[in-house]
């Protein structure tokens, strides 16, 4: 019963990863919901795992501490919200303050909705953290996050194979942008790009260990139809990122080769490889259809302008920093302060702008200066703590934690500049797989770390190398124990013994 109880929020959790991108993306605000829902049965149970055992849950202190700063911040903008948001009438309504001096929320129920959907991420970051001790359930996490952005890949392909108008199964209205279940195809590429470096990581693991061959031929595969849904889907910005990021596996994989760390391989057999992979997924992208995507390559130029839209709105963003102060105007209140600030546009800006399409502009309307730098800690602290980690232990690393660890910097390194022109983290199912990724970051103490049979290993090879080092003292020892032995041969069969 107790390991039951202890293994329901996992299973439950990885449950969640799976159906987060196939409900639409988690993008309408009824999927958000039942995902907050379930998310946060999640932490609850395993918080209840915890009391029961009357444990503290394991969790580096310092992911502990900024997200419970985060949480108390976001609380204190809710509880001491200065306004309420009438939509009806579009204008803020007073209301009481708990404390008049300081700052507060400019609209109290989208904070609140916000708030509830952030605490679940930051709820799953510290439930992955526990996880990630024991290997079988790192095991399926990233197998879920490789499945299920495969599964993703293969949808949009069959979409653009079979020249679909909408989602197979969504309504008529999804416009020209969708990609498999997400109805903009820049949320779907970051997406992609969020999870194809872990199904290159085991494609990685299955060469340099030499796995079975199906699984060497399965999981390629997988990485033919991911690359070429990324290249396939509409998003320029996707695109790009997957190409910087595909460069910098390639180069990764050639500097191991060079330096000797993958020995079962060899520089002639990893570039055939490489060339049978970007051949195919030249052939399968193109098959699908590339035309549009060029379509949209070749209006770049004419889009960049001062009269792009989102030019106008970054440069409205820039003056609502400064306005929104050390405590900024709120969680989740972009979409209402927006409109106040764009007068001098006037109607360039038109329609509703929910999102900046620049994350941290966003973050710093909505989080202040005090708010980004929590945020900024949490992320970057658990880049930074990995990477020392990795480098503390790297004369021991296996080549597994060292693929792995590299994939999950490259997922979130691609979202992260996804950040900079598009609004990927305010997608509740990108936010998942994120928190997933930063959690194994800052659970990276139980798994890079140092490992006794990759020493033992390196000690044997070090131990053959010296001894063809000295080939020349090698031969002298191996003649000075022939002689030896030749010497107890001369006395047993001498005179005296025959004598005796």
């Amino acid at each position: 019963m107790d390991r039951w109880l202890t293994n329901a929020p996992r299973w439950l959790l990885l449950g969640a990863l799976v159906c987060a991108p196939w409900a639409y993306g988690s993008t309408p605000l009824w999927t958000v919901d039942v995902l907050n829902v379930v998310l946060g049965i999640c932490v609850g149970l395993w918080l209840l795992t915890c009391l029961l055992r009357r444990a503290w849950p394991n969790v580096h202190p310092a992911v502990a501490s900024v997200v419970l700063a985060l949480a108390a911040y976001a609380c204190f903008m809710i509880g001491n919200a200065r306004y309420e948001y009438d939509s009806l009438l579009h204008e803020f309504v007073p209301l009481t303050p708990l404390l008049p001096w300081a700052a507060g929320s400019f609209h109290r129920e989208l904070s609140i909705q916000n708030t509830l959907q952030i605490g679940a991420m930051l709820g799953v970051i510290c439930l992955v953290c526990e996880m990630t001790r024991q290997r079988v359930w790192r095991g399926r996490m990233l197998l879920t996050i490789a499945g299920t952005g495969t599964s993703i890949a293969i949808l949009g392909l069959l979409q653009k194979f079979s020249h679909a108008t909408s989602i197979f199964w969504g309504p008529e209205d999804m416009g020209q942008t969708f990609f498999a279940t997400y109805r903009y195809h820049s949320n779907a590429g970051a997406f992609l790009n969020l999870t194809w470096p872990i199904v290159a990581g085991f494609v990685a693991v299955a060469y340099f260990k030499t796995a079975a061959g199906w699984k060497r031929i399965a999981w390629s595969a997988a990485l033919v139809l991911c690359l070429a849904a990324v290249f396939v889907n509409t998003s320029r910005a996707a695109a790009a990122i997957g190409v910087f990021l595909a460069g910098l596996c390639l180069l990764w994989t050639l500097w191991q080769l060079l330096r000797g760390r993958l020995p079962l391989l060899s520089v002639p057999s990893t570039v055939v490889t490489v060339l049978i992979l970007i051949g195919l997924v030249t052939t399968v992208a193109a098959t699908a259809g590339l035309d549009t995507s060029f379509k949209r390559w070749s209006r770049f130029g004419r889009e960049v302008n001062q009269r792009n839209p989102r030019l106008l709105a970054t440069q409205v963003c820039l003056d609502m920093v400064p306005e929104a102060g050390w405590m900024g105007f709120g969680p989740g209140t972009f979409q209402t302060t927006f409109p106040y600030f764009t007068h001098r546009f006037g109607n360039q800006l038109r329609g509703r702008w929910i999102y900046a399409h620049q994350d941290y502009l966003q973050m710093q309307i909505e989080w202040g200066y005090v708010g980004s730098a929590l945020w900024a800690m949490l992320v970057a602290g658990g880049i930074g703590y990995s990477l020392r980690r990795a480098w503390r232990h790297r004369a021991t690393l296996s080549i597994a934690a060292r693929v792995t660890h590299l994939a999950i910097l490259f997922c979130l390194a691609g979202v992260l500049l996804h950040a900079l022109v598009d609004f990927p983290l305010q997608v509740a199912s990108i936010q998942l797989y994120a928190a997933m990724l930063l959690g194994m970051l800052w659970g990276s103490r139980h798994w890079l770390r140092h490992n006794h049979a990759t020493s033992s290993r390196r000690a044997s090879h070090r131990q053959q190398r010296s001894h063809f080092a000295a080939p020349r003292a090698h031969e002298a020892w191996v003649a000075q124990q022939a002689g030896a032995r030749r010497e107890s041969v001369t006395c047993e069969t001498g005179p005296e013994a025959k004598d005796a």
